[in-house]
């Protein structure tokens, strides 16, 4: 929603300057200057909250919260998400007292308490201050066996994720004004129309259901003459890939003795590339998709009503990392292996600007942007040595912002990933750490070793971002955050199942191959395979990856199970990308083979 709101501001601004009402323009920039709702961004709001606590402005602190209250927490009906309220509100005011105390200041505390002593013993939650009391007389609080919880760096990381969730939660069931419907609206102009979409959907589907029927009572009996007529069966109907495979029967009756969530049809190639595709990525609205190669040769082309190319580049020094920017569709970046990061607007099919990287020759192998598309991470990696660099830019002025250091030692970064808004950055390595940084202070927070030095070349948050998931030689496993590095599970995607589940034991971690005693080298032909492994839908309910040839859906809701088969691609899967419209997936797979393909999958 809160990049909904900074867009219609830019087109009130927009509208208000082609009218000539300047004096209404420069009315509005003063009333966003000072507008309490940040933008509806949790994570500003949280940052305001909090610097009243670091100005000790007591009086501020106590009025933002009651505006909150009266715009935002009102609303909230349920009883479990009302008791969360009162318990963070009180954390609120427990870390200013702390806080006051470390920055050395007691006359703050004296006041504090001088001031919401009968407040706080009228609340709800005045069991809770009775021992808090007594702070303002111990000499050394944090020494305290009852206080010395509250002066750990963990309570206050955990107190800040959650208030900051919490807000985020409630922003987003707040009911919104017509104008900011304006993208829904888009969608579907009237009920009308949604629901003729809707009856040609269920059309679709029973048709779809007794295609399937028929197909399969005529397999078995005549393979043939069913493999002569596949072009025709294909058009409506395609369970079978392309008949590369000469298991596409097996597939079929995998997935019909599995309980399986998807259909799988409609597969579409794309063979504009002749040799070895090492990227594929969907645009954010899903409109296009960008595929490049080992030779350096990038695409970016749509599928929709037809595949088509729209634009090509070429680039000599190779191209490592490729990323869509996750605010417009428009903006592509394109890491290349002369220390540069290509910024490429499609609309003007050329390079509207570059960052560089401070070495020559360096090879940039991840790139990852906010949701804001403000500010862009990249990894670059000197081949020869291994040193790597992990900047931050601002992506309006073309300028670094920040180094951040990789501790305890300097190995590759093969992949990142914001969470929802930016605060967090989680990074896998190739030494086999997984670190997470925080970005308002640009510092690793936490960071654990997931299986000996073996590269993670895959990491991700889970939609509900208390956990990680990686891809580690075959692997992907699930993390815990709180309590930092639990493994919950870890999975061999590469071995066949057929029972539909698998993986280690909950609560360990299982890995492949040996136990190496020195970091991995990051040689030339590794760093082209920092390509994302898997992806994960928005609802954090699947998780797409690759064995082989085949594609493989995996049930996350509960542990990971093996959901669906996507038949034979012809060729080793090298990289994988899902864009979810609606009722169905669209799922992106290249292949070493020289082709992308995007298959359809229609939920069951």
């Amino acid at each position: 929603m809160s990049r909904t709101t900074v867009y219609v501001d830019e087109l009130i601004r927009e509208y208000l300057m082609y009218r000539g009402f300047t004096k209404t323009a420069q009315s509005l920039e003063m009333e966003i200057k000072f507008d309490k709702d940040k933008d509806m961004r949790a994570d500003k709001i949280t940052e305001h909250l909090l610097s009243y606590v670091y100005t000790y402005d007591l009086t501020s602190l106590k009025s933002y919260w009651s505006y909150l209250y009266k715009r935002f927490f009102r609303r909230i009906s349920n009883t479990t998400t009302h008791n969360s309220l009162m318990k963070l509100e009180t954390c609120l005011y427990k870390y200013y007292v702390v806080y006051a105390h470390q920055s050395g200041k007691p006359d703050k505390v004296v006041e504090f308490f001088d001031k919401l002593a009968p407040e706080l013993l009228n609340t709800p939650s005045k069991d809770t201050w009775k021992e808090w009391f007594s702070f303002q007389y111990i000499k050394n609080p944090e020494s305290n066996t009852y206080f010395e919880p509250y002066f750990n760096k963990i309570w206050f990381d955990t107190f800040y994720m959650s208030l900051q969730n919490f807000i985020s939660t409630v922003l987003d069931s707040v009911p919104l004004p017509s104008l900011l419907q304006w993208n829904r609206d888009n969608i579907f102009d009237n009920n009308e129309e949604k629901q003729k979409l809707q009856l040609e959907v269920n059309s679709l589907r029973s048709k779809l259901s007794d295609l399937s029927t028929a197909s399969n009572a005529h397999l078995s009996e005549d393979m043939a003459l069913y493999k002569q007529q596949r072009t025709e069966v294909e058009d409506d109907f395609c369970i079978v890939s392309s008949g590369r495979s000469p298991d596409t029967g097996r597939l079929l009756h995998d997935n019909k003795h599995r309980n399986i969530s998807f259909t799988v049809l409609h597969p579409r190639d794309y063979t504009a590339h002749t040799c070895q595709v090492n990227h594929a990525v969907f645009s954010c609205d899903g409109m296009f998709c960008c595929t490049a190669d080992v030779q350096g040769f990038v695409k970016v082309w749509t599928f929709s009503p037809e595949i088509k190319t729209i634009h090509a580049y070429a680039y000599k020094t190779g191209v490592f990392a490729v990323h869509w920017s996750r605010r417009s569709d428009k903006i592509l970046y394109i890491g290349t292996g002369n220390s540069r990061i290509k910024i490429i607007n499609i609309s003007q099919r050329k390079a509207s600007n570059e960052l560089v990287h401070s070495r020559d020759g360096m090879n940039v192998i991840a790139i990852e942007s906010n949701i804001s598309g403000a500010a862009v991470v990249t990894s670059a990696v000197l081949p020869a040595t291994n040193y790597c660099e992990l900047f931050i830019w601002d992506v309006k002025t073309c300028r670094l912002t920040r180094s951040l250091e990789i501790t305890p030692t300097a190995s590759p970064i093969l992949s990142c990933n914001f969470n929802h808004n930016g605060n967090l950055l989680v990074c896998g390595a190739a030494d086999g750490m997984i670190r997470i940084y925080d970005m308002a202070e640009y510092q690793c927070i936490m960071g654990w070793q997931s299986d000996g030095y073996k590269p993670i070349s895959t990491v991700r948050f889970s939609v509900d971002e208390n956990t990680v998931f990686s891809y580690c030689e075959g692997f992907i496993s699930q993390w815990r955050l709180y309590p930092m590095s639990q493994c919950l599970f870890s999975v061999n995607v590469n071995k066949h199942s057929s029972s539909g589940g698998g993986g280690g034991d909950k609560g360990t971690c299982e890995g492949g191959g040996g136990n190496p005693t020195t970091p991995t080298d990051l040689g030339t032909d590794s760093i082209f395979q920092t390509s994302p492994k898997f992806v994960l839908d928005t609802e954090g309910k699947y998780l797409l990856t690759s064995r082989g040839s085949q594609g493989i859906l995996y049930s996350i809701s509960n542990g990971i199970t093996e959901d669906t088969i996507i038949p034979s691609h012809g060729g080793r899967i090298t990289c994988v990308d899902w864009h979810v419209p609606y009722s169905t997936r669209l799922c992106l797979c290249a292949t070493a083979a020289g082709f992308s393909r995007i298959t359809e999958l229609i939920m069951n």
